[in-house]
């Protein structure tokens, strides 16, 4: 099967990870969404989804999380949250 090489196929993937929200900002480019900036120091799995957080470990990422949700209202500070990837470099809080 042919692929066009701009493509990227995404496998469904569900982690926790802990770390410390380094800041939270509205986002540019989604509306309705916020920008948490976290250092990611561990990245557990979630059931038997496919863990694509394990390399992220003692990394700073970002994560894109929703207006209006607790996620999105968290202070700096200790996290603990549950997330997915959508692309190589986007994510979400789930």
């Amino acid at each position: 099967m042919d692929q066009d090489p701009a493509m990227v196929q995404i496998v469904e993937n569900h982690a926790e990870i802990v770390g410390v929200l380094q800041k939270s900002a509205p986002s540019t480019d989604r509306a309705g969404f916020r920008v948490l900036t976290i250092r990611v120091d561990e990245a557990h799995p979630v059931a038997s989804w496919p863990n694509l957080f394990t390399r992220d470990v003692g990394s700073v990422i970002e994560v894109l999380a929703r207006e209006g949700t607790p996620a999105a209202a968290t202070q700096p500070g200790a996290v603990r949250l549950q997330v997915r990837k959508t692309g190589p470099a986007t994510a979400f809080v789930e």
